[in-house]
């Protein structure tokens, strides 16, 4: 598909001829729905402004009889490197949808808490209707220059009730990263590395062999690399790099 803009026009056009383009979503995509199903029978429904990268609105998601409501949590819900992750609560009960996403679907997971059943992961699968507005292709596979340092967002969550999951950025394991041609280097070790794909990077040796790192732009544009924790488990099911996500960015003034 042709990197660029795709008009508003355009995509109407392919709607009334029975077929749709999905184009990558734009930081301010503006407003749209969500609307999918999870596995063992769930359901669940977004109603989502998307602006600078952050998405507000709200959610629900219906899972064995249980359902849970709410705001989309400020600042945890979000776009960043072509996924999109929304996250709620309602009382003690808190809801998670995340996972790869543009302007027609989103495929990923699921995660959910309830006091009355306990916690639930699975996959899940949806559509997206953009309202108004249309996406640009973002940039990916660009090579970061620059010494980037790496966190995650770590979760700590509660059992009292009327308490909220505590969400905190924490430095990674790896602490820095500095990609140099076919070798890395990072705060804890140095080792090589392999581009394995356009946007693909592996560590095949060093204190980090094994891991799989994608190379996205952060939320600013700016090259990053980010290390999917979908993509870096081992056979056991231990993390490689940290027990979340990591992105490491370039970092700002």
């Amino acid at each position: 598909m042709p990197r660029g803009a795709i008009g508003a026009a355009g995509l109407l056009g392919l709607a009334a001829m029975g077929g749709a383009i999905a184009a990558p979503l734009a930081p301010s995509s503006g407003a749209m729905t969500l609307a999918g199903t999870l596995e063992r029978g769930g359901r669940y429904e977004i109603q989502a402004v998307l602006k600078d990268g952050n998405f507000s609105g709200t959610a629900r998601l219906t899972l064995n009889g249980q359902t849970i409501e709410g705001p989309l949590l400020d600042k945890r819900s979000y776009l960043e490197n072509g996924k999109c992750y929304f996250r709620f609560e309602q009382g003690r009960a808190r809801g998670e949808i995340r996972g790869k996403c543009d302007s027609a679907t989103m495929d990923g997971t699921f995660e959910t808490f309830t006091p009355a059943q306990g916690g639930a992961t699975g996959k899940s699968s949806g559509t997206v209707t953009l309202l108004g507005g249309a996406s640009r292709t973002a940039a990916a596979g660009q090579w970061p220059a620059a010494k980037l340092t790496c966190a995650y967002q770590d979760r700590k969550y509660t059992s009292k009730i009327g308490g909220t999951t505590q969400y905190s950025l924490a430095f990674s394991n790896m602490g820095s990263l500095k990609l140099s041609g076919s070798s890395y280097a990072t705060g804890t070790g140095s080792g090589s590395l392999q581009r394995v794909e356009a946007d693909k990077i592996r560590l095949t040796s060093g204190p980090w062999s094994g891991a799989v790192g994608t190379l996205e732009p952060d939320r600013s544009g700016r090259p990053a690399v980010v290390f999917h924790i979908e993509e870096n488990r081992r056979p056991d099911g231990v993390h490689i790099v940290d027990p979340y996500t990591t992105r490491c960015t370039e970092a700002r003034p």
